[in-house]
């Protein structure tokens, strides 16, 4: 007994109370986590707050599958970390000494970097969701078991695909990607000597019409067919790897190659066959066996790709307050400076040009013009973007009469193709064609319901006309000619886009839109 005595009492400091060193020990601890975590959040403020506010547009099924996809992870992972806990004698879960692990840091700061990178280039917000939600899973892999982050990492890519594409997904998605799908089907059917041009929705064929409409944008293919990859790299523990991305990039080229397959049998079926009825019937079915058959494929090839293997960690990583050995402070703070001037950056990127708007139209005297209001469905569609300006009015111009509606905005993003509004009117699309209606002016022409009515649209900048919507996100991309105008004609009866009275009245319009783009732009 007096041994045991003598040895406490050898002790060295025992005369300190046991509780002050800990608890300052583990406020300093914690200092270094919460400061990286402020300023990653503070850098993807953007993104946290446009989750937030689409999070109650997701509907129903897709927030029973994201629970469903939490209470899996935190089953799976409070049995594997309790699992691994058990063989490495440590206790599971957060750590607040978190470690600069290589893997977690690269995808925290590259998700960082490419995300203003896009806000800068073209700034598109599911992107730059995905990107938030993949940054966060990485900074959550300096402060868990490296085993639970990696195995695990397929639930974060499941989240970060479901979580930003919700109902939202066709209006800033769907319509360049159904213009990329009509140019391809555009060029298959040139090889088998089949003349069509390719509108933003729409496949004209010498002989017919087809419509490339919302399911045809191929979006939601790809979407399923990388969650299906995702969940099934998850459950049969398939490691990232580069053989990994080469299943992921072949995943993605067959679910493309599907549904431009998918498309091309339609416009063959329904208009060079006609047999509207029976490509119909094919769609759904055409679509759900391009979809498994992609995702079959991308099984087998998936089973070539090595399972993960749990990891021992080294005896001095296991233990709690040793971690922090691992990283030097000046390394963990020159981090923590790191993504603090990403969110200055990401700040300083989201500094936009003053929101210039169109100024009022002043068509000439000759054409008697007055205010229409816009329909229901054109109030919803403009409703979403604020910062667009629309102007819809009835004209009368010598023999011509007919209605005109001028949109005026800086994204891409608030257009979509004026043929969809006159099919949603009830008025058949029967031809388009690509005129010259002035030397300024490439236009589409339109011969709507059964060619008893004609339209003609394009879009115009201070420097630039097009009837491309291609080369109207390019203009986004290479930050040239900001303001935009869409120009939408819809003549009461049928003309000729050589008749003299039509080409006049387009003049005049490309002039009036130019004047009012140079007069904003003096009075800004």
């Amino acid at each position: 007994m007096s041994s045991g005595i003598m040895q406490r009492t050898n002790i060295p400091n025992s005369d300190l109370p046991d509780a002050v060193s800990p608890n300052s020990g583990v406020n300093l601890v914690w200092l270094a986590p919460c400061l990286l975590a402020l300023a990653w959040f503070w850098a993807n403020i953007s993104a946290a707050k446009w989750l937030l506010s689409s999070f109650v547009e997701i509907p129903t099924l897709y927030k029973i599958v994201i629970g469903f996809l939490i209470v899996a992870l935190v089953v799976r992972s409070t049995g594997s970390s309790v699992s691994a806990a058990l063989e490495e004698d440590r206790p599971p879960g957060f750590s607040p000494n978190f470690v600069l692990r290589r893997y977690p840091l690269l995808l925290m700061l590259g998700a960082g970097i490419c995300s203003i990178a896009l806000q800068c280039i073209i700034d598109i917000k599911q992107f730059t969701v995905l990107l938030f939600i993949l940054g966060t899973y990485g900074l959550c892999g300096l402060l868990v078991e490296p085993n639970f982050w990696q195995k695990n990492l397929p639930v974060a890519g499941l989240l970060a695909c479901i979580l930003p594409f919700n109902s939202q997904l066709n209006s800033s998605l769907g319509l360049p990607a159904r213009v990329l799908t009509a140019q391809v089907v555009e060029k298959l059917l040139s090889l088998l000597h089949i003349g069509a041009i390719s509108s933003y929705d729409i496949i004209v064929l010498e002989n017919g019409i087809a419509h490339v409409d919302v399911p045809c944008s191929g979006i939601k293919t790809l979407l399923v067919g990388t969650l299906f990859l995702l969940a099934a790299t998850w459950l049969e523990g398939r490691k990232f790897s580069l053989r990994w991305l080469g299943v992921g990039a072949a995943n993605l080229l067959m679910l493309v190659s599907a549904n431009a397959a998918r498309v091309a049998v339609l416009v063959l079926v329904s208009e060079v066959f006609k047999q509207p009825k029976v490509a119909e019937i094919i769609h759904v079915p055409l679509g759900i066996v391009g979809l498994v058959c992609a995702c079959f494929v991308t099984w087998l090839m998936l089973q070539r790709v090595p399972k993960f293997q749990l990891q021992k960690t080294s005896v001095i990583s296991a233990k709690p307050n040793s971690k922090i050995l691992t990283n030097p402070p000046l390394a963990k703070a020159g981090i923590i400076a790191a993504v603090t001037v990403l969110a200055v950056m990401a700040q300083l990127s989201h500094v936009e040009t003053p929101k210039m708007a169109i100024a009022p139209l002043r068509l000439p005297e000759y054409i008697k013009s007055e205010s229409i209001p816009l329909n229901p469905s054109e109030q919803k569609f403009f409703g979403n973007y604020p910062d667009t300006q629309t102007q819809k009015i009835r004209f009368v111009a010598g023999n011509l009469r007919g209605s005109m509606l001028t949109v005026a905005s800086t994204s891409w993003q608030t257009y979509h193709a004026p043929e969809l509004c006159f099919v949603a009117s009830g008025i058949p699309v029967n031809r388009i064609e690509k005129k010259q209606l002035t030397p300024s002016v490439t236009a589409r022409w339109l011969s709507l319901k059964n060619n008893q009515l004609s339209a003609v649209y394009w879009l115009q900048s201070a420097q630039l006309t097009t009837d491309n919507f291609m080369s109207r996100i390019g203009s986004d991309l290479t930050h040239k000619n900001h303001n935009w105008v869409l120009v939408s004609i819809l003549f009461d009866r049928s003309l000729q886009a050589e008749n003299h009275e039509v080409k006049e009245f387009a003049s005049n319009v490309y002039t009036t839109v130019k004047q009012s783009l140079h007069g904003e732009m003096n009075e800004n």
